[in-house]
């Protein structure tokens, strides 16, 4: 096994401890909350896809060995996160527009914090 009984709950409780700035945060709704705006997005990321990007962030920076998460873990794990949670709208697929491309242009839409 990968884990011993009782590791993961220490793995969680370890991850809480990490530090997400208050702007990194803010960051990330804004994010999410383009994805729901976005015109070629027929269904958008929601709540929980906040959760997930967050939790991956503060595992990316343990991982790392930081304490606190930077805006390249975010940005790093944007698409990973993401994917999977937007549909298009069909007259977008049919030009050939794709849910990764269409974070990327989010990323690069919304100013990183510093």
């Amino acid at each position: 096994p990968v884990l011993a009984p009782g590791e993961l709950s220490q793995v969680q409780n370890a991850l809480g401890s990490i530090t997400v700035r208050e702007e990194l945060l803010a960051y990330i709704v804004e994010l999410i909350r383009r994805t729901r705006t976005h015109e070629s997005v027929l269904v958008g990321a929601g709540p929980r896809a906040t959760q997930a990007l967050v939790l991956a962030s503060r595992a990316a920076a343990a991982i790392d060995g930081r304490d606190f998460v930077t805006p390249d873990d975010v940005k790093s794990l944007s698409l990973p996160v993401l994917t999977h949670r937007l549909s298009l709208r069909p007259e977008y697929e049919i030009e050939g527009l794709t849910i990764p491309e269409v974070i990327l242009q989010l990323l690069d839409s919304i100013p990183v914090p510093r």
